[in-house]
Order: C-alpha cells, then structure tokens, then sequence
C-alpha cells in the first residue's frame, strides 16, 4: 500500500500538515517495500482548485490512501472518487509511519 502523509517540511520530524490539499510536501510510503520518499506538493501555492489538483497528482503517484490534518470537501470527493482512503491525523510524522508500519 502506498501511502501518502501531508507534511509541514521534508522530514520526518515534520508534523503532519493540517491542510491537506495545500501542504508544501507529501511523504510516500509504500508498506510493502518500506520505500519512502518525499515530494514537494505542485499544488500547495495555488489560487484555486487546490482539492482537486491535490487528489490528481496523488493519483497520479499511485497512492492508495492519504493522511492529513484536515480534507476539504472538494480534496476529500476527488479521493473518495478515486477510491483512494483518507485519515485524519495529527502529530509528528515519525509516530505517524510507526503505526502504519504495525
């Protein structure tokens, strides 16, 4: 499962970031191989449509589910459209993989 953590910066003493459409990075973990890797987020500095823009370059990554502080409705609908989960968390991003990787 690849999974997708909103973050405030990119590593993984970051917080998760509560705006997920808008925050700056996304940290990719795939649980199956324990590959991770960090992205800047295209959308974050947008004027608008950022839900939107946000669910499609996670779809395009290939993620299957997503954490993050906060999902706007429009962000939350395009992943919900594209079968993706969600999960609202909060705290560092460290504790975050710690309890996705049990």
């Amino acid at each position: 499962m690849k999974i997708a953590i909103a973050a405030t910066s990119p590593e993984t003493v970051a917080q998760v970031d509560e705006r997920g459409a808008r925050a700056p990075y996304y940290l990719f973990f795939d649980t199956e191989t324990g590959m991770s890797e960090v992205l800047s987020n295209p959308v974050a500095e947008g004027e608008r449509s950022a839900g939107p823009q946000a669910a499609a370059f996670l779809i395009s990554k290939g993620t299957d589910k997503v954490v993050a502080g906060d999902f706007g409705p429009r962000f939350s609908a395009g992943l919900e459209n594209a079968g993706i989960v969600y999960e609202q968390k909060t705290g560092p991003i460290s504790e975050i993989l710690l309890e996705l990787k049990k």
